[in-house]
């Protein structure tokens, strides 16, 4: 093992750790308030900056696409209908104008294009941090655990191997999220916005929209939040479509059929394994491989109408994410983080989050309204959004 990867596992050891230890602590504040916000965000950057330094490679295949995005971005030729690009950017036009610029960057300045790409989702993580500490704020009974919950985000190894070790970019819609939840009820049109946003960057926030919704409490609140979750989408499209002679049908054709990541987590992959076992069968595999985001989206589906559309909004929220990781037919290892922020936000998962099979079972605890955690959690979960307006 080189210097670099075995300094960069040391630290991520090291912050599980320290992520162990803060977990089991009495909740703790630091005042003044400017003081806190200021460790909250130097404790972040440090999580992530010294792999972002020491580590000189990500993931290799979507680092390599990355690049490829980039560059073709430069020659003004249409992502969706480019050879070079097949399977490279299954997403809606928006991260492939910051891959456009981190190429830029990187040829400029001579810096790595993979330390150059992998700031965007970093920051970003330094932000969910700030934003986990300030709802937390927002609720009088849980206003002294907000230092360290986001503390517990900042450190919290998940967000940091995604990020600052791997280079996905999950952190930029997970914000948004965040932020639309901060924004509602009180500008529906603003929060709508975000989370328009987050799905321009990546399709996954579209699963949230009803939970968030549910926020708004007037008719005409809703519609302006849907109208601008539609908005912010149709005009990245659109500019997208002008600027590359693109086609819409070609676009959609390659976000709508990314299908990678079957059999690899959940119940998909003993079908895959019984496939590999005994090849006359491998079939039923092929078959969930087709047909297995149908079934995964009818699961939500049922999910929310049985208990997350009656919960506060980050509890939804949680729910939702967590039943998407137990019923989801596909899978990669980013996804894990997209709970993160909630669970701390609801006092669960002190140790980090689990394997399927924990995953499962968690779900069931959450559709049965067994809230497990290391904190009473039910005031932390209204502490998104002020409990008066819940």
């Amino acid at each position: 093992m080189s210097l670099p990867l075995m300094i960069s596992a040391l630290w991520a050891v090291l912050l599980l750790a320290l992520y162990l230890w803060l977990s089991r602590r009495d909740p703790f504040a630091v005042a003044p308030e400017w003081q806190a916000g200021a460790v909250i965000v130097a404790v972040a950057l440090l999580a992530r900056l010294v792999p972002e330094l020491v580590l000189p490679v990500g993931a290799a295949y979507d680092i390599t696409s990355y690049g490829i995005v980039g560059d073709l971005v430069h020659q003004g030729r249409d992502i969706y209908a480019s050879p070079a690009a097949l399977d490279r950017y299954p997403y809606l036009p928006l991260q492939l104008y910051w891959m456009a610029f981190a190429s830029w960057l990187s040829d400029s300045t001579h810096l790595p294009f993979v330390a150059v790409v992998r700031l965007a989702p970093i920051a970003a993580d330094v932000g969910i941090a700030l934003v986990v500490w300030m709802s937390l704020r927002r609720s009088v009974e849980l206003s002294r655990f907000a230092f360290q919950g986001a503390l517990l985000y900042a450190i919290n190894p998940l967000p940091v191997l995604v990020s600052a070790y791997h280079g996905q970019f999950d952190a930029i819609p997970l914000l948004c999220i965040l932020l639309a939840m901060r924004s509602l009820p009180a500008l529906p049109l603003v929060a709508g916005g975000w989370l328009g946003l987050g799905i321009l960057d990546k399709s996954w926030p579209v699963l949230l929209g009803p939970s968030l919704l549910l926020i708004a409490q007037s008719w005409r609140g809703r519609l302006r939040f849907v109208a601008g979750v539609a908005l912010v989408p149709l005009a990245g499209i659109i500019i997208y479509l002008l600027a590359f002679d693109a086609q819409i049908g070609t676009m959609f054709e390659h976000v709508l059929g990314y299908n990678r990541g079957v059999g690899v987590w959940g119940y998909t992959y003993f079908f895959n394994l019984l496939g590999n076992l005994w090849p006359e069968l491998n079939g039923i595999f092929l078959w969930f491989v087709l047909y297995g985001k149908y079934l995964t989206l009818a699961a939500l589906g049922i999910v929310w109408l049985m208990r997350a559309r009656h919960e506060s909004p980050a509890a939804s929220t949680l729910t939702v994410l967590v039943a998407f990781l137990a019923v989801t037919h596909a899978f990669s290892i980013q996804y894990l983080t997209w709970l993160v922020p909630f669970a701390i936000l609801g006092g669960e998962v002190p140790a980090g989050l689990p394997a399927w099979f924990v995953t499962v079972a968690w779900l069931g605890q959450r559709l049965r309204g067994e809230q497990p955690g290391i904190r009473t959690p039910d005031p932390i979960y209204r502490a998104v959004v002020p409990n008066e307006q819940l």
